[in-house]
């Protein structure tokens, strides 16, 4: 009994848990997506919510005058429409809540029990959340309609009371290009009039329908950027197939001619892997260290590949390798020094000689000789090794051999690793697909609410061109030409702004042990521009039967 060693107690707490740290930081990346997404989708409804408040205030113009005439005063007036836009943001806002506070969360929660084994998800509803949004809403739609009612209300009974006069006819910018302006063929030269005759209505739908594309590519872009993650992670920057995991170095030798024996093992690289915290500051992170015994065999296991020149770097004895993500959060570069605290509380000081590419977990690499000089002597007590066309149940056999081995505590498969972290990926994949879907029915929305606008607006022209002999389909082609043109200009405008937005998105999304590639995908724009041109045709079907039923008589009713 007077022989054994004193023990040496560790205190872990739940963030030593892998489970636990997993979950909660997928938690905390859709945490961040909540803080983003929500306020963009949102600009947008209010955007079009503001437009179409501020169109039928226009509209009413004769119903305010009548009012005005007959003696309501103009805070009545204003009333009505303020009272209008405060049911439609609370009917709006309690169906929105109830919708996502429930719908959305319920989806989510059931695309991460796939994975995680979680108790009971209590639903809550938020309502301090809600209700900031609910006042935002009428503050910026509200505030919109009272101001255009004021506006309106400016001028006599007797002038609200008839229709409003059209603005007068200008040249317009293309007709000053005249090279380009005397090519055009009629039908071009009135979309193009139409189009700069009407600016707000063309700024509105081409915002819109650029907020919408830039939402769509934003999750396209996002899950472009965790897709790949796995397969380079575990394929081309870990190269090792397994890893053995020693408790002692009593039966080395006996392991190494078992791998020696095994036909599928190509070759193994003797590791001491430690582990510990690495900081520069208050900021402490925690870091996995390998040491291989032949600082020359590290790259058969691992590739280092320099983080901004993409070419391989070797160990040496002045300096360690560090991984990228970790000198990204400590703000570390080449040549500077790194504090390394191990599991007894030691610090070590060390000179970062280079930084290289990694996307899961913060890693060190030193080499023997110095981690020899100011950590301890060198231990072997892992082993990775390189395979050659091994199938499952050859790793199972193999696995099995192995353990029987005295002295070996685990054999890890990287295949197994990378599912789990495939798996952890994935459910962000699902929750980008619920965004991608809610980008595309708002685009629909957009679309269509502006279409039946611009119709509303302009009833009487179109009534016009009907007497005048135009067939359905050329008054189709005369509203659904410029439908396109802006759909086109939203889609450009949107895939620069989806592009912008990913990026800002991809950083402020990033977990601490996983960083994104930041890439979309060129299919992912085209998948983008096919979506919102496919919702902008179908709104164009859609507006065909209401153009079909314009009364032609109005054309001919008097103004007066």
């Amino acid at each position: 009994m007077k022989k054994i060693e004193k023990g040496q107690w560790y205190i872990q707490d739940r963030l030593d848990n892998t489970g636990y740290t997993s979950i909660f930081d997928a938690i905390k990346t859709i945490s961040n997506i909540s803080k983003i997404f929500p306020v963009i989708f949102y600009l947008v409804a209010v955007l079009i919510s503001l437009t179409s408040m501020t169109r039928m205030v226009e509209e009413e113009r004769v119903e305010i005058g009548t009012l005005k005439a007959l003696g309501y005063t103009n805070i009545q007036i204003i009333a009505k429409y303020a009272l209008y836009s405060l049911l439609a943001s609370v009917i709006g806002g309690i169906l929105g809540m109830t919708l996502g506070f429930y719908l959305l969360p319920a989806i989510v929660w059931s695309l991460y029990s796939m994975i995680y084994t979680m108790p009971k998800f209590y639903y809550t509803y938020r309502l301090g959340i809600g209700m900031l949004g609910i006042i935002i809403a009428f503050i910026c739609i509200g505030g919109t309609t009272i101001f255009v009612a004021y506006q309106e209300l400016k001028q006599m009974p007797s002038v609200l009371m008839r229709p409003k006069a059209p603005k007068n006819g200008k040249k317009i910018l293309m007709e000053r290009i005249t090279f380009i302006w005397k090519r055009l063929n009629f039908s071009q030269k009135v979309t193009t009039r139409n189009i700069f005759r009407y600016k707000k209505r063309a700024l509105m739908t081409i915002i819109g329908i650029a907020g919408c594309t830039g939402l769509m590519l934003t999750g396209f872009g996002i899950r472009d950027s965790v897709v790949d993650i796995p397969n380079v992670q575990f394929r081309e920057l870990f190269k090792y197939e397994a890893s053995v995991t020693l408790l002692n170095t009593n039966n080395l030798e006996q392991i190494e001619q078992n791998l020696k024996e095994n036909e599928k093992v190509e070759n193994y690289t003797k590791v001491c892997a430690t582990t510990g915290t690495i900081s520069n500051g208050n900021k402490k992170y925690d870091v996995n260290v390998f040491v291989p015994e032949e600082k020359e065999k590290i790259n058969q296991v691992c590739e280092l590949k320099d983080y901004m020149q993409n070419n391989n770097l070797s160990l040496s004895d002045n300096g360690v390798i560090i991984t990228d993500k970790i000198a990204e959060q400590l703000n570390i570069n080449k040549e500077d020094e790194i504090t390394f605290i191990d599991g007894e509380g030691i610090n070590y000081t060390f000179k970062v000689d280079g930084i290289v590419k990694n996307y899961v977990g913060h890693y060190i690499y030193m080499s023997k000789s110095l981690y020899e000089q100011n950590i301890s002597s060198y231990k072997t007590n892992m082993i990775m090794l390189n395979t050659k066309n091994m199938s499952e149940n050859e790793q199972n056999e193999m696995k099995e051999q192995l353990l029987k081995i005295d002295g070996v505590a685990s054999v890890s498969i990287i295949s197994t690793l990378m599912e789990t972290v495939s798996d952890m990926l994935n459910t962000m994949n699902y929750v980008v697909v619920v965004l991608i879907i809610a980008s595309a029915l708002l685009a629909f929305v957009v679309l269509y609410n502006l279409a039946n606008i611009n119709i509303g607006e302009r009833q009487r022209e179109i009534a016009t061109l009907k007497v005048l002999g135009f067939h359905d389909k050329e008054v189709d082609n005369y509203i659904n030409k410029e439908n396109i043109i802006f759909t086109v200009l939203g889609i450009l405008l949107g895939l620069i702004l989806g592009t912008l937005m990913t990026g800002a998105i991809i950083v402020s999304i990033e977990i601490d042990s996983l960083k994104f590639m930041q890439k979309i995908f060129a299919s992912s724009y085209v998948f983008s521009a096919i979506i919102t041109l496919f919702f902008s045709i179908t709104v164009n079907y859609i507006i065909h039967f209401i153009l079909k039923k314009i009364d032609m008589i109005a054309s001919l009713k008097s103004v007066e």
